[in-house]
């Protein structure tokens, strides 16, 4: 078959598997970065846009199949529990082990019902709310294995930058005190530097997936 000129080419058989399936390549990716890691580790990644949604799915995917975490917990800022929760069925990503503490959804506008899997609050705003809706789980008799924060670009939409790497400081310690794994995410931006490199100061792994 006759090749264009000019036409790019594939240099090798990884270039091929990611342009078939680009979620293959990130999952590798994130599974190199987890190996090894203590079970209070904290871990940021930083995003680009394009790769978004995929990596919150690897992500989820990969601590799911590790029996070792058990139950999670996710926190969202960025998007409805609903929305998230089609979106990882689409990816046949299972959340069944997976407690969400929905920030966004009542501000959305979204009707809105705490029950066993899930807990809404009123405003990505209230960061004191976060905090005790974390720590609520924290101390539950099964505590979560891991924690997804979700995301911290978001969170500065609503908040002041001070504010949020003080939330975060004292969030992140809180977590990995109760021996729990943390993932920050965050999209890259020229516009959040200053955060990524203060919350990089109090993590113990930055990941760059762009």
């Amino acid at each position: 078959m006759a090749v264009k000129a000019g036409a790019s080419k594939i240099s090798s058989l990884g270039e091929f598997e990611e342009l078939l399936s680009p979620g293959r390549s990130i999952n590798s990716k994130i599974s190199q970065a987890l190996e090894d890691l203590p079970k209070n580790s904290a871990v940021l990644f930083i995003v680009g846009l394009k790769d978004y949604s995929t990596v919150l799915a690897e992500l989820l995917r990969i601590l799911q199949a590790r029996k070792q975490q058990g139950n999670g917990a996710y926190l969202t800022v960025n998007k409805p529990v609903e929305d998230l929760a089609k979106a990882f069925s689409r990816n046949k990503i299972s959340t069944g082990s997976v407690f969400f503490i929905d920030a966004i959804s009542i501000l959305s506008g979204r009707k809105a019902s705490s029950g066993k899997k899930a807990m809404f609050l009123d405003s990505p705003t209230d960061l004191i709310d976060m905090d005790n809706a974390i720590s609520k789980q924290l101390s539950k008799s099964q505590k979560p294995g891991f924690v997804v924060f979700d995301s911290l670009s978001t969170l500065l939409l609503y908040n002041k930058p001070q504010a949020v790497e003080k939330f975060l400081h004292v969030l992140v310690g809180k977590i990995r005190g109760a021996n729990v794994q943390v993932f920050l995410i965050t999209v890259k931006s020229s516009e959040h530097a200053g955060l990524i490199e203060t919350v990089s100061q109090f993590v113990d792994k930055v990941v760059e997936i762009s």
